[in-house]
């Protein structure tokens, strides 16, 4: 037990030791959860981050539009791309900093752990959908900040530790939570809440981060903890290249999936997700 409080208070010290989370960031995770968001509050905020605004400016003016005149106003930007566009770019940009980042505790690059979360946002948003329609934009956002809690667990991993997680990497369901829970008494998930209430999250981004590997648990947000883990588990089938309906729908047997979703269901989330990540990759660099 003085083993688990030790490594709990380390725990504690490297999410005071991460940097806070920008004003920007908090303020457009507020317009992207919020149905109510204005268009013009959105503008506002991709104002205030040159990154977020040149990305956008950049995009508009790239080839994959075609646009003949160049774009020099966010204000049109914003109108040709429209809402749920900007929306995403704003939201990924602003946590790219954050989730770009090699977590070499559990041998996974920047670049998979990255793409995992942005494939998990997708997923997040397109379940959402078909299941509770107004948490479309708030299972966006819960889908990419799922596992901020490894970026503090991967502090604490020590070398002779990465023997235990780096093989877990190239698995279709890795345990990575099974295995910080035997090795530290408590796992990413649990890290994740302290990191969320650091940050000021909303509840429904705070339970989901918190509880994504426990969906059967009786906690408030519970709908919505059920969507992001099953985004989740999507993103990595994804990963792994095991997409076909059938392979899914054989795991909606087992009881698997957290929803009633028919076959048809499944093929258009995942028909969806390969085309918005294939979207992604055309503009945001995500591979």
């Amino acid at each position: 037990m003085n083993q688990v409080r030790e490594n709990f208070e380390r725990a504690l010290v490297e999410v005071d030791a991460l940097p806070p989370i920008s004003n920007v960031f908090q303020k457009i995770i507020k317009i992207t959860n919020d149905e109510g968001g204005s268009r013009e509050e959105l503008i506002h905020c991709v104002t205030l981050d040159q990154g977020i605004a040149s990305k956008v400016l950049q995009l508009i003016n790239s080839a994959y539009y075609g646009i003949s005149q160049r774009v020099s106003s966010l204000e049109v930007a914003v109108g040709l791309l429209g809402d749920k566009q900007i929306r995403d770019i704003a939201i990924i940009c602003a946590s790219s900093g954050l989730l770009r980042s090699d977590i070499r505790g559990y041998g996974i690059p920047a670049d998979q752990f990255w793409h995992h979360s942005v494939t998990t946002a997708f997923a997040g948003r397109l379940i959402a959908a078909k299941f509770r329609p107004e948490m479309r934009e708030a299972a966006f956002t819960a889908g990419l900040l799922h596992d901020i809690g490894k970026l503090v667990i991967d502090r604490l991993i020590e070398e002779d530790h990465r023997e235990i997680f780096w093989p877990l990497a190239g698995e279709m369901a890795p345990g990575y939570h099974s295995k910080e829970i035997d090795l530290y008494g408590f796992d990413h998930c649990t890290v994740g809440f302290f990191l969320a209430r650091k940050w000021n999250f909303p509840e429904d981004l705070t339970a989901a981060i918190s509880f994504h590997h426990y969906p059967d648990f009786d906690v408030a947000h519970k709908d919505f903890v059920r969507v992001i883990s099953f985004a989740d588990t999507v993103a990595h089938l994804m990963a792994m290249g095991m997409d076909e309906p059938g392979m899914v729908s054989s795991l909606a047997e087992e009881g698997t999936i957290p929803f009633e979703f028919t076959l048809r269901d499944i093929e258009e989330i995942f028909s969806g997700l390969k085309v918005e990540i294939g979207n992604s990759q055309a503009f945001l660099g995500v591979s």
